[in-house]
This record gives structure tokens, C-alpha cells and sequence, in this order.
């Protein structure tokens, strides 16, 4: 007998209180209004014995405890085993904040509002549990030009920065280049709207502000409903840890729909996301009807741990806590760096004080969910563009979404020799140089197994 595949699919609006801290930046904001619509999603794949759901929730971050939590409320509304629900943030920097996760001082109503999503994941999973139904599904790539960008260069004093500015004479080149593919799978279920998950990397950053936005990722979302009417869209973050929406020389159109935000020059602005987002969504729908359709298979589902050493800096202790003793008290102007370069010597020094008494090294899982050709392969932090490459490489399957941020998203995951470079990524992350090979050698683990 032929092996089939079933899905289903639910989701529900996120939105917060007004008053809710935004995360993104380091410094408070919080929540005025809504910009637009912010939701979780719930995809349910089935093989007739195993069951797994891919969630996909509009808000920056979570990390691995709460994930562990989320996961296991999901588990237990759903019967599903913890180890098959994979839980993907879109990083959005216009998301609430859920409990103490990226907090820059927490209240009740971060709190109130873990408790409110926590109870939205239980809910939308059973549902879409509720709507399985038997299933094809296909897949295809396409490419969204000139909507993400390296954001580190090498200056041409020989220093490394992220972000440097747009039009900065003193750039000297990119170290890298943006993964501009588009994965996407579109799921034709014979009762129930079809479904496309479209996975895409780059920072999403470009709104801004104190209004709760989805930023492109909920455009892409957007767009593609409202290109097909009956169709539903669940996004997934793809490998986005060294890449954003800025293009450091410009043209004069590609400078239409920004502004420059005082507190970082960066440039942001709502009609430019709107824009990114109908970019990729045009390249999952320029690609999508024409798929390859996926073989069915056994629905596998696995977890592998692997402990990473923390980037301790002892010696730099009693400079962090001053340079910190100065920005926290109203005295940043005191700080020789300035915009991108401030926030990159504050999220250094937080890092350095933070773990000053913490542990030598951290444990990460990596997901991983494989139904026949498919698989979705999640990392929980802010994974190197290059590092996704490579495990989309090594991977024995055919369609491969590189999801980061998924059940954790605790800090970046660079490359071996971005260390070497330096910059903001690695300044604050809490990984030392290594991660790269650990994470390759703990996929191709997953995966053996697994195929």
C-alpha cells in the first residue's frame, strides 16, 4: 500500500496588552498600538503513526527553557512527543515580550503574557491536529534579490563592524554574502485550504518603533493569502545570524519607503518592509506551482544535545561593569562609540558581566523532523548564513528548511572564522570560536540517524 501523508493547520492572533515591553533593542520600549496583526501557527504532519507540529510564532525570541516549557504544555494538550514539536520565532524586533526572555527589566504583563501564548500553542496544536487530512506535498526554490545584505565589513582601518553605517566611505568590503533562496513547500490537502511554509533568513528589522508589528515576515504571510485566496502561510526563520535589510550603497530607489532611527542611524520604515516581504513571497509563488513533489515516508522525529564552551572574559570584568554603570545611568554620551558600535560595546559588556560566575559551557539541542524527502532541522540561536549552507550540503534530503531560533534562541552561532574578525555577533555572543563544527558535526549526526 502507497504511504501517506496527512496535515493540518491553525493558528491564532498573538497580539499583546499596550504597555508590553518590545524586545529588540537595548533599551525599554514599550507597546503603543498595533502596526499589524501578529500570530502563531501551527503545522501538523502525519504518517498515520507519528505525528510532529512545526509552530511558528511572530514575536523575537524564546529561549530553550521556555521552549522546554511550551513544548511540553503542547505535548500534553496534544499527545505528540515533546521531541516532534519544533517551535520557530520569526525574530521580529517589533515582537512583546514573552515572560523574561530578552529582558531589559520585567512586569506582569511580560508574565501574563507568557501564560496567554503558552495556552495559544496548547490550542492551535490540538486544532490542527483536529484537521489532518491526507496530503501532497511539493517543493521549490527561488531567489529574493537585493532585499538582504552581509551586515559585516571590513573597514578600511582593518577593523571589523557590523553595521557600519550606509554610504560609509570607510567600508572597505563585506565579509560575506546573503543566502538569497527562498525555500518553499506547498501542502494540497484534499479537505482544508492549502498551505505553503516558506522559509527565508535575514534579520527582521526594518519597522521599528513602539508599535507591535510581524515586520516582513508577516507580509510574506500576508501577501501570499491574499494571492490565493483559501490558502494559509506558516513562515520559518532560516539561517539569518550574519545578515539584515540594509544595503550599504544604495541606490536612489532602493532608498525609497526609509528613515534613519536617531538612537542607531539605522535605516528602517514600514513601506520597505511591506516591500521585503512581497519580495519573497513573489519568489515562493514564482516557484511553487511548478515543485517537485516529495516522496512520502516514515515520519521520524529526534533531539541531539551538545555542550558548547562559554565565551568567558574574567579579565575584562571591572571594565564592563563601568562602561555598563555608564549607559544604564543616563550616561552613554560618555561612551566614545556611537550608534551600531555603542550597542555592540554594550552587548559585549553584558555578556562579559553575565558570565562572570555562569557556567564553562552551555547545552543546546538540535531538532530535527524527517518525513520521507523532507526534513526541517532545528537550531536554537542566530545561526551564520554560512553554517546554514553547509548543513542544507551535508543534509541527505532533498528538501531541507534550516530553521534557527527554534526551541531556544539564546544567542549567535557564528562561524570559525568570523572570531577572527570579530564584530557584533561575536562580541556578544556567549559561545566561544567552535560552535560552527560542533553544530555541523552534531547535524550530520541527527541526520544519519534519521535517514
Amino acid at each position: 500500500m502507497d504511504k501517506k501523508i496527512f496535515t493540518g493547520y491553525a493558528r491564532a492572533v498573538i497580539n499583546p496588552p499596550l504597555g508590553t515591553p518590545i524586545v529588540g533593542y537595548y533599551h525599554l520600549r514599550k507597546t503603543k498600538g498595533i502596526l499589524d496583526d501578529i500570530y502563531a501557527a501551527a503545522l501538523a504532519i502525519s504518517d498515520g503513526n507519528n505525528t510532529s507540529l512545526i509552530i511558528s510564532v511572530e514575536v523575537c525570541e524564546l529561549d530553550t527553557e521556555q521552549c522546554t516549557a511550551m513544548r511540553s504544555r503542547v505535548a500534553a494538550a496534544t499527545g505528540i512527543h515533546p521531541d516532534a514539536i519544533l517551535i520557530n520565532c520569526s525574530h521580529t524586533h517589533t515582537g512583546p515580550q514573552v515572560g523574561a526572555s530578552g529582558a531589559l527589566g520585567t512586569g506582569s504583563t511580560a508574565y501574563e503574557y507568557e501564560e496567554f501564548l503558552i495556552n495559544t500553542l496548547a490550542n492551535i496544536g490540538r486544532e490542527a491536529m483536529s484537521t489532518l487530512s491526507p496530503s501532497v506535498i511539493s517543493f521549490s526554490t527561488a531567489e529574493a534579490k537585493n532585499i538582504s545584505f552581509c551586515r559585516r565589513f571590513r573597514m578600511k582601518s582593518g577593523k571589523v563592524q557590523t553595521n557600519p553605517g550606509v554610504e560609509n566611505p570607510d567600508i572597505d568590503h563585506a565579509l560575506g554574502t546573503p543566502n538569497e533562496e527562498v525555500r518553499t513547500i506547498k501542502i494540497e490537502r484534499e479537505c482544508g485550504d492549502d498551505v505553503y511554509v516558506v522559509c527565508f533568513g535575514t534579520h527582521a528589522d526594518s519597522v521599528g518603533g513602539d508599535y507591535i508589528s510581524g515586520d516582513w515576515p508577516g507580509v510574506v504571510r500576508s501577501t501570499i493569502e491574499g494571492a490565493i485566496p483559501g490558502s494559509k502561510c506558516l513562515f520559518l526563520t532560516g539561517s539569518q545570524g550574519d545578515l539584515g535589510h540594509i544595503n550599504p550603497f544604495p541606490s536612489e530607489a532602493d532608498k525609497r519607503g526609509l528613515h534613519y532611527d536617531s538612537f542607531d542611524g539605522v535605516p528602517r520604515g514600514y513601506e520597505h518592509t511591506k516591500h521585503m516581504g512581497r519580495v519573497v513571497a513573489a519568489a515562493a509563488l514564482s516557484s511553487s506551482g511548478k515543485g517537485i513533489d516529495l516522496a512520502p515516508g516514515a515520519l521520524k522525529f529526534a533531539t541531539e544535545k551538545m555542550d558548547v564552551p562559554a565565551n568567558k572574559e574574567n579579565d575584562k570584568v571591572d571594565e564592563a561593569r563601568a562602561l555598563l554603570d555608564l549607559y544604564n545611568n543616563g550616561r552613554a554620551d560618555e561612551i566614545p562609540e556611537k550608534a551600531m558600535e555603542l550597542t555592540t560595546v554594550v552587548a559585549e559588556a553584558n555578556r562579559i558581566v553575565d558570565l562572570k560566575d555562569g557556567p564553562d559551557t552551555f547545552p543546546f539541542l538540535l531538532s530535527a523532523i524527517t518525513v520521507g524527502d523532507l526534513a526541517f532541522i532545528g537550531v536554537p540561536g542566530e545561526l551564520f548564513s554560512d553554517i546554514g549552507r553547509e548543513v542544507a550540503r551535508i543534509s541527505p534530503f532533498p528538501a531541507t528548511f534550516v530553521c534557527c531560533l527554534t526551541n531556544g534562541g539564546d544567542c549567535y552561532f557564528p562561524t570559525s572564522k568570523a572570531y577572527d574578525e570579530g564584530g557584533y555577533e561575536t562580541r556578544s555572543s556567549r559561545l566561544k570560536r567552535g560552535v560552527e563544527e560542533i553544530v555541523l558535526k552534531t547535524v550530520e549526526k541527527l541526520l544519519s540517524e534519521l535517514k
